[in-house]
């Protein structure tokens, strides 16, 4: 089972607080994930999910990670959790949240994560792990090209457990390089030392 470590982490916050959180990405990488946790048996109605980043589209949209979520994610036993979306209620996750438990995050080919990609690296303090914990709003970017709320470094570093999700050799080899070449984003994530890095295969 490929979430078996995140299925555990869960139930241990559940069993030790009370309640869970979980963030997710988009894309294709996290759908085995998701076809795993939505049969997992937890108290899902005590576990609050919300999205590491989305595009700036309906939530009804084939583009929208939200939807993807909603699809993929919350249905079955999983149907029963709370969720916020980034979109429309992203400032209750930066009001009433001062840690997550799991996030699973995905990464494109140019090395971005979230929706943090290299031509911020330069112009912006997105991926400083010093800077303020925020949720931002980008330009049109990426492909497809929309605007974008992303959670920055700093914000997704106060999830305690943190998953980046690899689904083949192509990325995995892009993970190595990006372990010292400080020009892909995910450079940052892999080398900042407040959170140890868990590499999840899905393949």
């Amino acid at each position: 089972m490929i979430s078996k470590n995140i299925v555990k982490i869960l139930k241990q916050s559940l069993a030790k607080e009370g309640h869970a959180s979980l963030l997710v990405c988009g894309g294709s990488s996290p759908l085995k994930i998701f076809h795993e946790l939505n049969q997992a048996k937890l108290d899902w109605k005590n576990i609050t999910i919300s999205l590491i980043d989305d595009r700036i589209v309906n939530n009804d949209h084939p583009d929208s990670n939200e939807f993807l979520v909603k699809n993929h994610l919350l249905k079955n036993l999983a149907a029963d959790a709370k969720f916020i979306s980034l979109n429309n209620d992203h400032e209750l996750l930066l009001k009433d949240r001062k840690r997550f438990d799991v996030a699973i995050i995905g990464m494109g080919p140019d090395g971005h994560f979230a929706s943090l990609f290299p031509s911020m690296i330069s112009t912006t303090n997105y991926l400083d792990h010093f800077a303020d914990p925020a949720i931002i709003l980008t330009d049109l970017i990426g492909s497809p090209e929309y605007m974008r709320t992303s959670m920055n470094l700093s914000m997704i570093l106060k999830t305690e457990n943190i998953f980046v999700v690899i689904p083949n050799e192509d990325k995995l080899n892009i993970l190595e390089d990006a372990k010292s070449n400080k020009q892909l984003p995910m450079f940052y994530l892999l080398n900042q030392k407040i959170r140890p890095i868990n590499i999840l295969k899905v393949f």
